[in-house]
């Protein structure tokens, strides 16, 4: 079945592959998702035709074509090659920005493409269609699936941090994880690399979500606490870890 090659941060693309505790994913490996996923809905309604001459083709997305051309050292569009490489080798952004004739100037140094199982059919005017290696997604599908998956990721992000807020605070006992002990762990498990700049901006995506979902996180002090009420209840703390 094809795949298509979607233009992620590299972080994002670190995460789903390391989605499965059990299974990590080689770069080149598709990312499946269930038929009935909001990504597969996505999909089916913005798979195209990749054209097969185009002196601009847009990099945010790839069809499996595109993408074995460029792995040849080729433009997506095929022809001679261009550039000499391993076609075993995994590309990097700059090899792709220097394929389809375009500057490296450095932006994009933190993106990668990840690779991603496409339906297997779709569904045109009552008809349907076999998807082809050569299908790829509209300007809007690719936009839309980036940030139907880069929302996924800041919702694992922020579920950790109430994971982590909760088990600390279970048991009858406060575990004092400090933020940066509990973010180093997220990037643990799923196999993230990233800047501490990058740190910063998943720091602030936990933070905003706090602000604007759960102010009331935030919103009192020990002062606003210190009145009693007769239906409190009491629970005795023994013991503080450091973790």
């Amino acid at each position: 079945m094809p795949n298509i090659y979607l233009r992620l941060p590299t972080s994002r693309c670190q995460f789903f592959r390391h989605r499965d505790p059990k299974f990590t994913l080689a770069k080149d490996e598709p990312v499946v998702f269930s038929n009935y996923s909001h990504e597969q809905f996505i999909m089916r309604n913005s798979l195209i035709s990749a054209p097969a001459k185009s002196s601009r083709i847009d990099i945010g997305c790839f069809s499996q074509q595109q993408w074995c051309n460029m792995l040849s050292g080729k433009h997506p569009a095929g022809g001679k090659v261009v550039m000499r490489r391993d076609a075993g080798s995994w590309l990097t952004f700059q090899e792709v920005q220097q394929l389809n004739g375009r500057l490296t100037d450095g932006k994009g140094s933190h993106d990668d493409y990840l690779c991603i199982r496409l339906p297997s059919e779709v569904e045109v005017v009552d008809t349907v269609y076999p998807v082809k290696p050569t299908f790829t997604l509209d300007t809007h599908g690719m936009r839309a699936l980036a940030v139907s998956l880069n929302n996924d990721f800041k919702r694992s992000l922020v579920e950790w941090a109430l994971s982590t807020f909760d088990f600390c605070t279970s048991h009858g006992r406060v575990i004092a994880r400090s933020h940066n002990a509990m973010l180093e762990r997220y990037l643990m498990r799923y196999g993230i690399e990233v800047s501490e700049e990058e740190k910063d901006v998943l720091r602030r995506i936990i933070g905003r979500w706090f602000r604007t979902e759960h102010c009331f996180f935030k919103s009192y002090s020990c002062v606003d606490m210190q009145y009693k009420d007769s239906r409190d209840k009491p629970n005795r703390i023994d013991e503080v870890q450091w973790l």
